[in-house]
């Protein structure tokens, strides 16, 4: 980009989305800001290395992880409060959602400075506009669950959210199958189909999406597997079935309450305001506000605007 073409950009943090594979999808101005800038903050030096070197692009970099110190954000900040400009990168897609850098951006908002996106590729993006799911709303939850009880509640919460019917996360390829067995078999249990669109190597040679009902996807990525091997960065996203009214009232009869109480736990876990969260759930299943309330403060700890009170 020439000198005459370059885009003012104010001191301070830039936020700049980088390929999640293919090195064509870097924008002219996130090649031109990682140039300018006066360092810039990744998380593996080696690889960040590896990118800049295909671009052509000289800089100094910094190592900046999810193990970087309170100290080492402390210094970060204030080397930006002293008027330093430097770029944010994570290792692909766009910084700071489910990744370190957010706490970054967070301190540095807090200090005043400056925060500019850069904006590019983003995975969750990539994957749902290939999903085919006329939904509005989506919910993004980052990595999925390692442990096999945090998964089966982290779907039920997913099930029964009043924030939205599409769910979507991260996986790692050693567990991508087994996860997906257990959503087919959540699958059965509801008694519903659940779409499901899984991606492999989004935007690289190798790139594969599967679509279709959980068990039919779950079968596809268990031959894909078998043939191709697991290795690669999977992502996959669920379209749950619209909740029917009589289907809340079975929940409440057989899990004596469990389904008003995962729905609220899924809203406090959004960051959903815990006010408005107590409203939806209050409204969603037809309980008492009050009861709601005091289950939102056990959950939550306490709630921002506890001195409001909550009637029937």
């Amino acid at each position: 980009m020439s000198e005459t073409k370059r885009q003012y950009l104010p001191t301070g943090l830039w936020v700049v989305a980088t390929p999640i594979g293919n090195l064509e999808d870097l924008t002219p101005r996130a090649r031109d800001a990682l140039s300018r800038a006066e360092a810039v903050l990744c998380e593996d030096t080696r690889r960040t290395s590896k990118l800049l070197a295909a671009l052509g692009v000289r800089a100094t970099l910094k190592r900046f992880d999810a193990h970087s110190s309170d100290r080492e954000v402390e210094s970060v900040v204030s080397e930006l409060r002293a008027g330093k400009t430097f770029a944010l990168v994570t290792d692909a897609g766009t910084p700071a959602i489910s990744d370190p850098g957010a706490l970054l951006v967070q301190e540095a908002r807090k200090a005043g400075v400056a925060v500019t996106p850069i904006p590019g590729v983003s995975a969750v993006a990539t994957l749902l506009s290939v999903c085919g799911f006329i939904e509005n709303e989506f919910t993004f939850r980052g990595f999925f669950p390692r442990k096999k009880s945090e998964r089966e509640r982290e779907l039920k919460s997913a099930r029964l959210s009043a924030v939205s019917r599409v769910f979507a996360w991260f996986e790692s390829p050693e567990r991508i199958a087994e996860s997906l067995e257990l959503i087919a078999g959540i699958e059965r249990e509801f008694g519903a189909a659940l779409t499901v669109c899984v991606a492999k190597e989004l935007t690289k040679i190798y790139e594969k999406s599967f679509w279709g009902s959980a068990s039919e996807v779950s079968h596809a990525v268990l031959g894909e597997i078998k043939s191709e091997g697991a290795r690669g960065e999977w992502c996959f996203a669920i379209r749950f079935p619209e909740q029917r009214a009589a289907d809340s009232e079975s929940i409440e009869q057989s899990e004596g309450g469990a389904g008003w109480h995962l729905a609220l736990q899924c809203l406090l876990d959004s960051n959903i305001a815990p006010s408005e969260a107590v409203k939806r759930v209050s409204h969603r299943f037809g309980i008492g506000k009050k009861a709601v309330y005091d289950l939102a403060l056990k959950l939550s700890g306490k709630l921002s605007d506890k001195k409001n009170e909550v009637g029937d």
